[in-house]
């Protein structure tokens, strides 16, 4: 018999998101339900274009609160519960009814972990975490979400399974770089409010780790270090991700600054604990490469490495885990690309270079390392190999960009040939093309200069600048105080805004 799907998602301002969302939801549910909290963009106009069921919850500063209402109106046999900001990849999505019928047959399994990978959009989509969440499961009385901020399923009726979808993967992209730290300081004073209101020791403890990734996402390293500190005294538990609160502290202690003595001494706690976690050895090659220790920082990448073995047949064999060392892997090719290109064996760095291409292919540091590399085989041996990565007319841009000044003027010449703004300028000076490459920059010049010209009529007083005294002639810069005077702020600042738009610096 056939199941039917739900998909179900709350939503305040989500107009960015839905439309990928919901086409998502399209193909794989049979009924999609969005709840909204007070949107006041475009997001029901697109939630209900899509045909999806509309309901409406007076927001109560409760997320749970929330989901249950979606979940109370949804009539499928299993729920997909994914935020607006997460979609099931493309090869989930055409297996994800035929893997939900598989786990339909077994009536003790209530709920399916899927394995949420982090993306962030800032970073040209690049993969930094992955993590185990329950995201599917069965339409049941007993079965809710339960507290205000970071809620978490519960079945009430205690009795049924939790088992690893491993084919289910979501893409997460709610915590790219301009979108996290918003979120964050919107949560905090929640969570704030709910430990404050907590009665049980029990409620307070579960509250310690989005304390700690709060505090961590806004560089407090004091309070990461405090609440990850309780965690592992609760010795609470992570599914799937034993190391977490130490992967934090490590980390958080590193970007902070804390003296490397600090931190190699956490890592030492780390591994003696979790020996065989590959994230730590990849912490302390950074820290030995900022200590100038390239050796040991060689040592360090590959013994993360070699740890990683293990851990990427377990996941190959569908077994159930975080895999928070995925998102070194770029860095350690990268690493171990550089640090043989110092010691001379140019076929291992270029070698490391292609994988950490092949991990993230938008790592320009890798990409001029390669093409420094191999700067001496035929143009059109190495266009072949970069086509195996990249994509002409998509990439092209961002390869250029990248080899700008670097030479490789066939490669510019190549992938520069279908770019239509000033970076085309680059291609074409590369290629000693000079006329053209004054031609394309200096457009942009222009722009630059007209805008620099908008800016300076909103200023109270001129900026001692040497880039803007360039751009802004000797002329305005005389008479500057006298426009100043009289000019209307607010029309100032419109025709500046326009001006941005109309020349491609705001979208």
């Amino acid at each position: 018999m056939k199941i039917k799907i739900s998909a179900c998602v709350i939503t305040k301002n989500e107009a960015k998101n839905m439309p990928r969302w919901l086409k998502c939801m399209r193909t794989v549910a049979d009924e999609i339900v969005v709840v909204d909290t007070g949107s006041t963009d475009n997001t029901v106009v697109l939630a209900q274009s899509a045909g999806a069921k509309i309901a409406h919850f007076k927001w109560i500063d409760d997320f749970a609160a929330a989901k249950n209402y979606a979940i109370e109106q949804a009539t499928g046999d299993w729920i997909l519960f994914l935020d607006a900001d997460e979609t099931f990849t493309k090869k989930a999505q055409d297996v994800l009814r035929q893997e939900l019928e598989r786990f339909d047959l077994d009536k003790s399994v209530a709920c399916l972990l899927c394995r949420l990978l982090d993306i962030d959009e800032d970073d040209d989509n690049r993969l930094f975490n992955t993590s185990l969440l329950p995201r599917v499961f069965r339409r049941s009385p007993y079965i809710r979400f339960a507290g205000a901020i970071h809620e978490q399923l519960e079945n009430s009726q205690g009795n049924k399974k939790m088992v690893f979808a491993d084919k289910l993967e979501i893409l997460h992209t709610g915590y790219s770089s301009s979108i996290i730290r918003a979120k964050t300081q919107r949560n905090l004073p929640i969570l704030i409010s709910e430990l404050e209101k907590a009665t049980t020791q029990k409620a307070k403890n579960r509250l310690y780790p989005y304390l700690m990734d709060a505090y961590n996402t806004l560089g407090n390293v004091d309070r990461v270090l405090y609440y990850a500190q309780k965690c592992i005294d609760i010795n609470y538990h992570m599914v799937g991700a034993p190391s977490h609160f130490y992967e934090v502290m490590t980390m958080a202690m590193y970007n902070a600054g804390r003296p490397l003595s600090e931190v190699l001494a956490k890592l030492d706690e780390a591994e003696e604990k979790y020996p065989e976690e590959p994230f730590f050895p990849f912490v302390r090659s950074l820290v030995l490469e900022k200590q100038e220790d390239y050796l040991g920082a060689e040592k360090e990448t590959l013994r993360g490495l070699e740890l990683r073995k293990p851990v990427e047949e377990k996941m190959s064999q569908g077994i159930g885990m975080s895999d928070t060392s995925r998102g070194f892997l770029n860095y350690a090719y990268e690493r171990l690309g550089n640090i043989y290109s110092l010691k001379g064996d140019g076929k291992k760095a270029a070698d490391y270079y292609l994988m950490a291409l092949k991990h993230h292919k938008y790592q320009a540091d890798s990409l001029r390392g390669l093409c420094r590399i191999l700067a001496g085989i035929d143009d059109v041996d190495l266009i072949e190999l970069l086509n195996s990565i990249y994509d002409r007319e998509l990439d092209g841009k961002f390869i250029v960009n990248a080899l700008k000044g670097a030479g490789n003027s066939g490669i510019m010449a190549y992938y520069g040939r279908e770019i239509k703004g000033f970076e085309a300028g680059y291609a074409y000076m590369a290629q000693g093309r000079f006329d053209s490459g004054a031609v394309k920059l200096g457009q942009r010049y222009k722009e630059l200069s007209q805008l620099g010209v908008l800016s300076a009529n909103n200023m109270s007083a001129y900026p001692q600048d040497g880039y803007l005294n360039v751009l802004i002639s000797t002329d305005f810069l005389e008479r500057f105080g006298k426009y100043k005077q009289h000019s209307k702020e607010d029309e100032a600042i419109r025709r500046l805004k326009e001006y941005r738009v109309r020349t491609g610096l705001d979208l």
